[in-house]
């Protein structure tokens, strides 16, 4: 009998944070190690910006110009680590943003819509009060997913980088 450990299907979510992007540099040595799809995602979270602008959205304000420049960033850094997954040798990389909560949508809904069987996040960047209060995302992940989960603290040479 042989055994196949290699993944087919790899998550890798991003914020923007050093943490995700260490994620997303493992998830693309991962994927092309194994031969398998890489999906890069970013979820962001709209609850989070409440208050924030003049535009109403729900039942609260969010400024569209202040959305949109989030989401064009988000788009960009999207775009080069698509890039760098096809440099590296990763054949079939997508990409997507969406809105909504980060913490269903990576350990549930994401994966279950890519078939996906190994999801990568960074190591959270909040503090233990925040944490506390908010619970991170890779918490979340970790506890609630149908999935293998690696939380990233390292390079890709598995050098531990500080959260500072």
């Amino acid at each position: 009998m042989t055994l196949s450990a290699n993944y087919h299907h790899i998550l890798v979510g991003i914020d923007g944070s050093k943490q995700a992007q260490l994620a997303v540099q493992k998830a693309i040595a991962v994927a092309q190690r194994n031969h398998a799809e890489l999906t890069i995602v970013s979820v962001l979270n709209v609850s989070k910006l409440l208050g924030l602008g003049e535009n109403q959205l729900g039942f609260g304000f969010v400024d569209q110009d202040m959305l949109d420049e989030i989401k064009g960033k988000i788009e960009n850094l999207l775009s080069k680590n698509v890039a760098n997954a096809k440099t590296a040798g990763v054949t079939t990389v997508t990409s997507e943003i969406l809105y909504g909560n980060p913490k269903s949508e990576l350990a549930k809904n994401l994966p279950a819509k890519y078939g996906t069987d190994l999801i990568m996040l960074g190591a959270t960047g909040a503090n233990v009060v925040e944490r506390m209060m908010l619970g991170s995302n890779a918490s979340y992940v970790v506890a609630n997913a149908r999935c293998d989960v690696l939380i990233v603290r390292t390079d890709v040479s598995n050098m531990l980088i500080s959260n500072k």
